[in-house]
């Protein structure tokens, strides 16, 4: 698979279809016969000469962290999912809530049923651009790039704008990026009993390598 051509405008935007498909559960999605046929879709949003291409990931990782004087509470997800328009630079990401998993059973239990309630708000969104696109070499280094969309989770959506780097490997993206979250932005009230327990405000690391389809 040879370097994506990234330099090129589109005739109509397949951004659209990529919100739909964010409602889909990816685990689900890629079983179906109606998966090629909307990648297809997706690729004919673009001019035949564009050598547009779609940058996917289903296994990318999320962690977070939150630290207070009494304790650390961390979490791993390792089933993000993710688009990336090569030709422009647009994204989006999603995460179910209920992949998150704790060290502590009864942790993992609040966390889905009582803070970010799981069964109403079974996922977390982020949908935007790469700030520069068309600037970011593929050279095999390391870059900094910067991600701003909207960022959605228990239901309420926010601005977010998000640094981190990209490097171009082996035919695929890697990205690597790190922020936080305030749980008050996003209506996450934290039970009085164990709000000394919890940090309001909790540090995301994101991995994933974005493979092409």
């Amino acid at each position: 698979m040879g370097i994506p051509c990234r330099h090129v405008t589109s005739r109509c935007s397949s951004f659209g279809l990529w919100k739909a498909l964010s409602t889909i559960d990816p685990m689900n999605l890629m079983k179906t016969p109606l998966f090629g046929s909307l990648l297809a879709l997706l690729m004919m949003g673009f001019a035949p000469d564009a050598g547009a291409q779609q940058f996917m990931t289903r296994e990318g990782h999320v962690h977070f962290f939150s630290s207070t004087p009494i304790e650390d509470i961390e979490a791993d997800n390792r089933q993000m999912s993710g688009l990336l328009d090569a030709s422009t630079g647009d994204f989006v990401f999603q995460v179910q809530m209920r992949a998150f998993h704790f060290e502590k059973a009864l942790m993992e239990e609040h966390f889905n049923e009582s803070y970010v309630e799981s069964e109403t708000h079974p996922k977390a969104t982020f949908q935007g651009s790469i700030a520069s696109w068309e600037n970011i070499p593929n050279d095999g280094m390391r870059h900094d790039v910067v991600a701003e969309g909207e960022f959605d989770i228990h239901g309420v959506t926010q601005p977010q704008r998000i640094e981190g780097t990209m490097q171009w490997m082996d035919g695929a993206w890697n990205l690597q990026a790190n922020f936080e979250v305030t749980l008050a932005d996003h209506n996450i009230v934290i039970p009085a009993v164990v709000k000394d327990n919890i940090s309001p405000v909790i540090a995301i690391d994101v991995e994933a390598q974005l493979m092409p389809r």
